[in-house]
């Protein structure tokens, strides 16, 4: 019984209205001066409690005087079952709360690390933008075999060092490549929504739409 009431009391149940809850479930419908008898709490504080147990759909009131009956234990059940229902859906939010939290990690990969998380990035992404100064035949070796849907290049110098802003859904990748160097630095949150705006700037038809 002591770990019954304990879990009624995680319900927001006052220990008044779980002395109610429980008389009226093993003894049928009671009037408010049966209650105060069987319960144990004061006839004043009956009429208050009972209300409360109503309120939030536990017991039937009807006639005058007034006669009070619970739900079935079956009927409760489905009750409480629904309220944890509830409050397992507000749980999920702390999934939200902590990819929210992940999305603002920039991580760096260099060389051979790089492409490998390059390629895992743009295996998962539906769409992808790419935004070049020297796009180097590495990069766009793994471009096309990703098929990106838009590939702007902004200028064309000869140099032996490229760089790129890639956006892949939900995250911005930045891409340089200095003499065979390659870094690859990767975030989401703010992050990512700064190159989204900046190539949403002059790219008038990206894919999807800029984070907020």
């Amino acid at each position: 019984m002591d770990k019954l009431v304990e879990v009624l009391r995680d319900f927001k149940l006052s220990d008044y209205e779980i002395k109610v809850l429980l008389t009226l479930l093993s003894e049928g419908e009671l009037t408010a001066s049966e209650i105060a008898e069987k319960s144990g709490i004061p006839r004043t504080s009956v009429y208050e409690t009972v209300k409360s147990l109503e309120k939030k759909g536990l017991v039937v009131c009807r006639g005058k005087p007034l006669r009070v009956r619970a739900l079935s234990a079956e009927q409760l059940v489905n009750v409480f079952a629904k309220k944890l229902e509830e409050k397992m859906k507000a749980l999920d939010k702390l999934t939200e709360i902590e990819k929210e939290k992940r999305e603002e990690i920039v991580t760096i990969y260099r060389n051979e690390a790089a492409f490998n998380a390059l390629e895992n990035l743009l295996e998962k992404a539906s769409s992808i933008v790419v935004a070049s100064l020297n796009l180097d035949e590495k990069l766009k070796k793994t471009l096309d075999s990703k098929n990106a849907r838009k590939i702007v290049r902004i200028r064309e110098i000869e140099s032996d060092f490229s760089h790129a802003i890639i956006l892949a859904e939900d995250k911005a990748i930045l891409y340089t490549n200095h003499k065979g160097d390659v870094t690859i630095i990767v975030g989401g949150g703010e992050f990512s929504r700064f190159y989204f705006e900046l190539l949403s700037a002059f790219i008038k038809d990206l894919p999807f739409e800029v984070k907020k």
